[in-house]
């Protein structure tokens, strides 16, 4: 099922910050209206990629989320929570990484099903569910060779990423995606 990682906190996170934080011109125009649009991005994805859109679970574990993480998700100090990180691939091209931080007081009840969310699109299900409440944008520039990344995605370029925190029925679940250079919507 998944492994347990007992990794602790990452002491080189990305400096996230509210979206109100910056001006139209410090954020890259080809990403912009992506960073900052408050519907589905999964939609969003699969309308540009005529379809051709597909999730690739990249690891699905029991872990310690990073401090930034479980600070926005008001997570207790030593909590577990099911990483899930993901390409969200168009045109069989990663476009989006994606990262999900369950924490395990939120999988409870009807959230437990997210315990085995296998490769469907968490951002399709977020969007149907008529409980959810998105949380303001948090955005940060991303070097593109930060251990924040996997290895296989990691890059010379800067990249930008949002992040918010969900709400489904009033348990929270973070959502962060950092837009790759093969991004070209």
């Amino acid at each position: 099922m998944y492994a347990l990682q007992p990794s602790g906190y990452h002491p080189t996170e990305s400096n996230w910050q509210d979206y109100h934080h910056f001006t139209s011109s410090q954020l890259p125009g080809s990403v912009r209206p992506w960073l900052l649009d408050r519907g589905s991005l999964t939609q969003r994805l699969i309308k540009s990629s005529r379809g051709q859109f597909k999730v690739q679970v990249l690891k699905q574990q029991w872990q310690r989320p990073r401090l930034s993480e479980a600070t926005l998700l008001g997570m207790q100090h030593r909590e577990m929570a099911i990483i899930r990180e993901v390409a969200l691939l168009c045109g069989g091209q990663p476009w989006v990484f994606a990262r999900s931080v369950m924490p395990a007081s939120s999988l409870v009840g009807r959230l437990r099903r997210l315990r085995k969310f296998n490769d469907s699109s968490l951002g399709e299900m977020l969007f149907r569910d008529p409980s959810m409440q998105r949380h303001p944008f948090q955005i940060a520039s991303i070097e593109g060779n930060s251990s924040q990344l996997p290895a296989s995605l990691q890059q010379e370029t800067t990249l930008w990423g949002r992040r918010c925190r969900f709400e489904l029925a009033t348990k929270p679940i973070m959502v962060s995606e950092i837009f790759l250079p093969a991004f070209k919507p």
